[in-house]
């Protein structure tokens, strides 16, 4: 299955080393301003999802895998 697992990072941070996969979590934006489900409550659109991305981390820096 495509990003089940971590990729390989060689090459991928510039000349930063080390190079390595970290997992990224990105909760669900609050208040966006996006047209919205009338009939469901805030709680129900948004309870439990979260976008994981793998990502290759060289100190504070992502770069795309």
């Amino acid at each position: 299955m495509v990003g089940s697992r971590p990729p390989r990072c060689v090459n991928r941070c510039l000349s930063c080393r080390p190079c390595m996969a970290t997992l990224v979590i990105h909760s669900p934006a609050v208040g966006g301003g996006g047209a919205e489900d009338d009939g469901a409550s805030s709680h129900e659109r948004s309870d439990g999802y979260y976008l994981l991305a793998w990502k290759c981390k060289c100190g504070n820096k992502l770069f795309q895998p």
